[in-house]
């Protein structure tokens, strides 16, 4: 309870900092920013009062500049995506180059101008791939237009949508994304702020993917400014009204195993004040991945709402400010052997979700200054089942989050300087009431693998405060005009439960060889706090409950790790390829524990982990023009864990006792996902498909043998399967179709109509079975549905 006051002392005073920043120098705040030179091609002359003219690739809108007595532009307030800039100058030949842009990224371009020949009116043009960042080549920009086309079933969630973005991505147990080897590995930012919640729906209220306008979704190394998500990183820019003229839509859809959703948004600016809007409910029920192929108990509803506000300030800078609420009701999902033997076992959970963002920024040419505060409380409810052969767990699990941030960029010619400060205050709260007798007799029954729990019950209540204040600084700088690096450190304090404070240095490095190929290269270090989820009851030493550990375990350390990463990208006809490699050595990494027959999650330590993998991708930016895009995702990896467990919760006193190495439970040799979609414009008719393929993750059997409780007669034990092996490989594919059946007179579409058609094959494969008590999780059967969409 020690870190309450000196963690609030630290939001405090970070908050009052943003106040005091009010009186400094600058302008407005950027999504995205792209700064850059005109030079001569022959002497590297700078060249002044150039014309240069920047255009959007998706929209086709075009901002004109004139760069300064030293050739230098800057455009600022960019929606991530890609951009050609443009540079004229009197006697020299036009020239321009392609350009993508991150959230929040700052990016250089040099523009070098060659003299104009007698041809005067033949204009040079760059690569017609944008020009890559320091990040890696496996992170994957996600478009507005890219989740349109989405199958609506999938856009309820953020889990369900991204987890076929990029390379590296797994399908877990529960629904979960696992990254690169991390299990439960997604961390989203929302316009620069990031929360502790995972947004899976069995951990926390979530958010919806329609309020996102775009998100790079980053699996690899990334500068220090966005902290230590290992895993992935999905950096949200949220929809504004600045970038809507008093429009909106209304989305109804319809589809099998009950799946409905409604939704609706309206945007617009006046003046200087822009407004969106947006909320959606949704039900289904096939609301998780069931147990079995037949989904039985399994319903749930949702909803979310979202509200953004921003101002313009003038001299002052600009405001934005964000309520969202988010929440969901479901049940627990049973089998058909649950419903014969234990038909009143029907456990259902509740989730709760309130979050404000209150952000200020000002920039200038030379320098930007941009202030959060944000708040979140969060709340997880688990009603137990009844009746006999059951486990009774109940749980509740509370988060009030309170935290400010700050970040200071400064240009200094080809420097881009960040650094910043962030403080945030965590006050996690949990009760949890299980008792073990129910499911004990089922085991004995059924001849299932069980473990021996102290009077067959586990209490647990606590209350704690803490958190961590963090500060950065890096740099990304232009070394001639070929190589660009991101070079900085973090400092990270933190203390909840345990204490720690840790340096963790970044360096990332991109080099143009030529013919529009880049090599990149990058080692980071991470320091990671323990999930949020659960993490007072998972260092409570309630392992001593468990006759087959005895011991409590201390609480759960923070993770550390290194990783390496080198890679490449390069156009090939009309294609956009990358290709990267990567291995990365982690110390205390955690995994989740599931307690038998109840939907609790705690979180283990173990000794060690090593993984390595190579990640390919594929686009084809060439055939935009054609109506065509696509792209390719292929991962190659494999993860190991170390044991003995070190600190947290489990159930499986084998992980306590032995060492040596193991296949984690997400590893997956071989994963590729792949998607196509063709737009006509005349018509407004389109077609899309997207596929998955998955080499399957290992499975864990119990033991044969144990020895039987002092209160326990004698019973036979399940004999292990022969050989530990994989769950089946599986292969799926997605269509989807729609049409514009209505435009206006500008040929905006009004009334459009989609049909998605999901599990072509009716494949209903086996996703994942991880351990004895793990509950196994099949995919949806072939499920059709159909989205109406009005815009007006």
């Amino acid at each position: 309870m020690y870190q309450r006051p000196r963690i609030v002392r630290h939001v405090i005073l970070v908050a009052g900092f943003m106040l005091i920043l009010n009186v400094a120098a600058a302008q407005a705040q950027s999504e995205a920013t792209i700064r850059g030179q005109v030079i001569a091609a022959a002497d590297g002359s700078s060249l002044p009062n150039a014309g240069i003219t920047l255009t959007a690739v998706s929209k086709g809108d075009s901002t004109r500049t004139t760069a300064d007595a030293a050739g230098r532009f800057t455009f600022q307030q960019l929606t991530p995506g890609e951009y050609v800039v443009s540079g004229t100058a009197d006697g020299f030949a036009p020239r321009e180059v392609r350009v993508a842009v991150d959230p929040r990224e700052v990016r250089m371009v040099t523009l070098a101008l060659d003299l104009r020949g007698v041809e005067a009116n033949v204009q040079v043009t760059g690569e017609s791939n944008p020009l890559t960042s320091t990040y890696s080549p496996s992170s994957t920009l996600l478009t507005q237009e890219r989740l349109e086309s989405t199958p609506q079933a999938q856009l309820t969630n953020l889990p369900d949508t991204i987890v076929t973005a990029a390379p590296g991505m797994i399908r877990g147990h529960d629904d979960f994304v696992h990254i690169r080897g991390h299990e439960v590995a997604l961390n989203p930012l929302i316009n620069g702020v990031s929360f502790w919640e995972n947004p899976h729906t069995l951990f926390s209220g979530g958010l919806s993917p329609a309020i996102i306008e775009s998100a790079n979704v980053m699996t690899g190394g990334f500068p220090a400014e966005y902290g230590n998500r290992f895993g992935g990183v999905v950096d949200i820019v949220t929809k504004s009204g600045l970038r809507m003229q008093n429009d909106g839509t209304f989305l109804v859809s319809s589809g099998q195993a009950g799946r409905r959703s409604i939704l609706g948004d309206f945007g617009g600016h006046r003046e200087r004040l822009a407004y969106y809007a947006f909320g959606t409910m949704f039900q289904s029920d096939r609301f998780l991945s069931p147990p079995d192929p037949e989904a039985i108990h399994d319903s749930g509803r949702g909803g979310h709402g979202f509200f953004q506000l921003d101002g313009n300030l003038e001299h002052a800078g600009s405001l934005r400010v964000i309520a969202m609420a988010d929440g969901a009701n479901f049940e627990i999902p049973k089998t058909p052997g649950d419903v014969e033997l234990r038909p009143l076992a029907n456990p259902d959970q509740r989730t709760r979700e309130q979050t404000a963002i209150v952000g200020w920024s000002r920039a200038s040419s030379r320098a930007a200054i941009a202030a959060s505060f944000y708040q979140r409380w969060s709340r997880v409810e688990l009603q137990p089942a009844s009746g006999p052969l059951t486990a009774q767990a109940q749980l509740s699990r509370e988060l009030l989050t309170l935290g400010g941030k700050i970040d200071v960029t400064r240009f200094a010619e080809r420097h881009v300087l960040k650094a910043g400060v962030d403080a945030v205050g965590l006050r996690p709260q949990e009760d949890l009431a299980y008792n073990y007798s129910g499911y004990r007799e089922l085991t004995h029954l059924l001849g299932l693998p069980h473990i021996h729990i102290t009077d067959n019950v586990i209490n647990f209540s606590g209350r704690d405060s803490g958190g961590q204040v963090s500060a950065y600084a890096q740099d990304a700088l232009q070394l001639g005009n070929r190589v660009t690096a991101d070079v900085g450190v973090r400092l990270d304090r933190y203390a909840l439960l345990v204490s720690a404070t840790h340096a963790s240095p970044r360096v990332n490095v991109s080099f143009q060889v030529g013919g529009g190929a880049v090599v990149h290269a990058s080692y980071n270090h991470f320091f990671v706090p323990s999930p949020i989820e659960g993490v007072l009851s998972s260092g409570a030493g309630l392992t001593e409950r468990i006759q087959e550990i005895g011991i409590p375990l201390p609480p759960l350390e923070p993770t550390t790790e290194n990783q390496f990463e080198i890679g490449t990208s390069a156009a090939a006809g009309p294609f956009r390829l990358a290709l990267t490699g990567y291995h990365r050595a982690t110390d205390n990494p955690v995994h989740t524990t599931v307690w038998p027959d109840a939907r609790i999650y705690s979180y283990a330590s173990f000794d060690r982990a090593r993984a390595y993998g190579l990640e390919a991708k594929a686009e084809v930016p060439a055939f935009a023009r054609y109506g065509v895009t696509g792209y390719l995702n292929y991962a190659l990896g494999r993860v190991y864990f170390y044991n003995p467990v070190a600190g947290g919760f489990i159930t499986e006193a084998e992980h306590v006792t032995e060492t040596g190495r193991f296949l984690a439970p997400m590893d997956q040799t071989h994963t590729l996902t792949a998607g196509a979609t063709y737009r006509h414009p005349t018509t407004g008719l389109w077609i899309g498909t997207t596929m998955e393929y998955g080499s399957g993750t290992p499975m864990e059997h119990g033991e044969a043998g144990h020895e039987h409780g002092a209160d326990e007669a004698d019973h036979a034990d399940v004999e292990p399967s022969d050989g530990a092996g994989r769950v089946p490989g599986h292969f799926t594919g997605n269509l989807s179709a729609g049409i514009e059946l209505w435009r206006n007179r500008n040929r905006r579409p009004k009334l459009s109509l989609q049909v998605d058609v999901e599990n072509l094959t009716d494949n209903r494969y086996l996703i994942a079975q991880e351990g004895e008590f793990s509950p196994r999780q099949f995919s949806i059967p072939r499920l059709f549905s159909v989205t109406a969409k009005f815009r007006y």
